[in-house]
């Protein structure tokens, strides 16, 4: 991997749904890339859906992170600390719309170490459903080569 488009990461992103009493923890491992434009940290990185693959891009600003999913699922969705945001889910059969309350967005790089932590929680409403509340952790580090 050519370190011009950015650092080499291993990523590991933890994501645990709660809806009433069902619980739910999807964890995501993969190879990924790191790096800034202006005052934005990007990660980007490559999951396997139902053996498809969908492309992850997160772009991560001060108390927002925006979320572009393209490939077997398409998502683009704005996470905003405190706010409520519309966004949409989209995979081959259909396209739903997307509601969150998002509580918290928390973001550390340590320098030293090379790695960072991402984590974000929400309250999803799919299609007008309350569909649960989703934590979601990504934690990174640099890939050593």
């Amino acid at each position: 991997m050519e370190r011009t488009n950015g650092t080499p990461i291993l990523l590991k992103q933890v994501t645990e749904i709660r809806d009433g009493l069902r619980k739910e923890t999807v964890v995501v491992e993969a190879n990924g890339l790191y790096y800034i434009k202006g005052d934005t940290v990007y990660l980007t990185f490559d999951e396997q859906y139902e053996g498809r693959t969908v492309k992850n891009v997160v772009k991560i600003h001060e108390d927002e992170v925006v979320v572009l999913r393209s490939g077997a699922v398409k998502m683009r969705h704005t996470f905003r600390k405190h706010k409520e945001t519309v966004g949409t889910y989209e995979n081959e059969l259909a396209r739903w719309s997307l509601k969150t309350k998002t509580d918290e967005v928390r973001y550390q790089y340590n320098e030293k170490a090379k790695k960072g932590q991402l984590f974000f929680s929400y309250i999803l409403q799919l299609a007008e459903r309350d569909a649960g509340r989703y934590k979601v952790t990504i934690l990174f580090r640099e890939e050593r080569t």
